[in-house]
């Protein structure tokens, strides 16, 4: 059960990351660099605003057509909005991943990078290795990959819906007999009250993959968009002067310095961010 939701997550951000990139991949992304030449920056925060609120309805029409597809077959006790809303939030985490490809290499690399990606999301998922031993990897540092891992998000939700619904895997003659089985898939079933003392990474390090609800998945998802129109303003800057980011300074070597201390500032300040997801319920 846990391997065929985990597999069909997988396929499923496979196909998305396609229709993902169309946005801001591509002529899109031609389109943008020339537009960037006779617009200010503000003109291009809001043309990426514009489009990703387009693609919300996509998102919303892919994740109905995943509840319809995936429900009926799928066998879980989760409700069909159970489904949808674990669908939607997913799409809506992938599509921001998405956009951060598109706008920083061509298409042809961007689509690779996407795929490879879904698959190491699907990696990081917990199913094998579980999610307790992902999480004691590079000494501890692993649950930042659960936790950066939107398959990983799904996954877990889908299985905690299916848990609440079922009625039965909760009582406590289920719980003595198939907690051991549960467990070594890192979803034991005596600790799926972690969340309501402890936080995500402290349950997930435990044999205690549940997630209670979505708003982590919006989280991740609003984080990668806020990485992507960081990365549009940069590279549309740069090509309006040229290949060049001035920020303020006249001197090339300065500049440079500069944009080196932006991106390291990014990439911790994303870091930190996947690791204040972990210390959510």
């Amino acid at each position: 059960f846990m391997l065929q939701n985990g597999l069909f997550l997988l396929l499923l951000c496979l196909a998305q990351c396609v229709a993902a990139q169309r946005y801001f991949g591509g002529e899109e992304r031609e389109v943008a660099m020339r537009e960037a030449s006779l617009s200010s920056l503000s003109q291009v925060l809001f043309t990426f605003v514009g489009k990703d609120v387009a693609s919300l309805v996509e998102i919303f029409l892919s994740a109905a057509v995943f509840t319809l597809t995936f429900w009926p077959d799928s066998k879980t006790y989760a409700h069909g909005t159970d489904v949808f809303e674990t669908g939607f939030a997913l799409l809506y985490c992938l599509w921001g991943f998405n956009h951060i490809l598109a706008i920083m290499f061509r298409q042809s690399i961007a689509m690779q990078m996407g795929i490879i990606s879904a698959f190491l999301s699907f990696l990081c998922s917990g199913l094998k290795p579980t999610g307790s031993e992902v999480s004691s990897a590079m000494g501890g540092y692993g649950v930042l990959l659960l936790l950066a891992s939107p398959i990983r998000w799904g996954l877990s939700q889908l299985i905690t819906w299916n848990v609440i619904r079922g009625g039965t895997y909760l009582s406590p003659l289920t719980i003595k007999l198939g907690d051991r089985l549960w467990a070594e898939r890192g979803f034991s079933l005596a600790k799926f009250d972690c969340l309501d003392d402890g936080t995500i990474s402290e349950c997930w390090k435990d044999d205690s993959s549940w997630a209670h609800n979505s708003g982590q998945l919006f989280l991740l998802g609003f984080l990668f968009r806020f990485l992507a129109v960081m990365c549009l303003l940069i590279t549309s800057s740069a090509h309006a002067n040229g290949g060049q980011l001035p920020l303020g300074s006249n001197s090339i070597t300065k500049s440079r310095i500069l944009r080196d201390c932006l991106m390291t500032f990014l990439a911790f300040l994303t870091l930190l961010n996947i690791a204040l997801l972990g210390s959510t319920h």
